[in-house]
């Protein structure tokens, strides 16, 4: 079942103190409508009791998919991950789980995706360096990129046609400029392909 904590937290807005209960875990396969509001960076999301205005608590989480046997740490203050979750982690490593720890929402969302596609995350990883390194190249010759510039690139969708099959990927330098960037599948190694569609080496 998904766990629920209660704390004490004073609204950023109106600054009142008050008594709120946020997800430290969340099992999407025995409460599959938490998963949109994981998705949508919404499942923390509360009213505050005095100025009814938003209160999203950005707080780290445990997702866990058991018919996918995945789960996903997200931890984005980087903190030591407490027993109980240490516990639950080493115990469904020892039955197969896909075990991931990601730092930023962003990079937990796009986890799910990918391993909603069943598509191997390291394969994903591996495209998207090469992008990065001709997305830098090419970002030299219109703007001020340097090699401390960051590039956000995430996986966003696999796109399967008759004659063609692609990654889309969403990248950007500011959020209020993202693009889209598609990777042909003919460019992977025969190895990388194959690899692409194997969850099971992951579980080893």
């Amino acid at each position: 079942m998904s766990l629920e904590q209660q704390i004490s937290y004073s609204c950023p807005h109106c600054n009142t103190k008050q008594s709120l209960q946020f997800y430290k875990s969340v099992n999407v396969t025995l409460q599959p409508e938490l998963k949109s509001k994981v998705l949508s960076g919404q499942l923390n999301s509360q009213t505050c009791n005095h100025c009814h205005k938003e209160i999203n608590i950005m707080s780290g989480f445990l997702y866990h998919d058991m018919e996918q046997r995945l789960l996903l740490t997200f931890n984005p203050d980087k903190v030591d991950t407490d027993t109980s979750i240490s516990d639950m982690i080493a115990e469904f490593g020892d039955k197969g789980y896909i075990i991931r720890i990601v730092n930023s929402y962003p990079k937990l969302v796009e986890y799910i995706k990918l391993f909603d596609l069943q598509l191997n995350d390291q394969v994903i990883n591996t495209v998207k360096e090469a992008l990065l390194t001709t997305l830098r190249t090419s970002l030299k010759e219109v703007t001020e990129v340097n090699e401390d510039t960051e590039i956000h690139l995430f996986f966003d969708a696999y796109e399967k046609r008759i004659f063609k099959k692609e990654l889309s990927f969403i990248f950007f330098l500011h959020p209020s400029q993202m693009m889209k960037i598609k990777y042909d599948l003919k460019k992977l190694s025969k190895s990388d392909r194959y690899l692409l569609f194997d969850l099971e080496s992951l579980r080893n």
